[in-house]
């Protein structure tokens, strides 16, 4: 097995999700999500789907979104996508909750099964 460049492990953890100067965009991002999540709950309530004051699917709606929009916002940051695409495409995510979490499966499952 290869030996890790060290520069490149100095790298990656400098510049990592968790590191203090990306600890801003991360919250923008989970804000961005959940704003996402707490939309998509209303549209449910519109339409009948869920009752408004159901706490437990309003929280469950809001951490999916969360997840989702983070893990967005982690791809579209390894793949260096400008900053505007990256706030839509983890708004458009974190909106879309559990089924961007099942497309990405099926694509997955896709890619895998060849």
């Amino acid at each position: 097995m290869a030996t890790p460049d060290p520069e490149v492990a100095k790298v990656v953890v400098e510049n990592g999700p968790f590191v203090a100067k990306n600890i801003i965009p991360t919250l923008w991002m989970v804000a961005i999500s959940a704003a996402s999540g707490a939309l998509s709950f209303y549209h449910k309530v519109q339409d009948g789907k869920v009752r408004a004051f159901n706490i437990t699917e309003f929280i469950g709606e809001i951490v999916t979104s969360c997840i989702v929009g983070l893990v967005t916002f982690w791809i579209c940051k390894g793949l260096e996508v400008n900053e505007y695409l990256t706030a839509a495409g983890v708004a458009i995510t974190g909106h879309m909750g559990a089924r961007a979490i099942f497309i990405a499966e099926q694509w997955f499952e896709k890619k895998c099964s060849r």
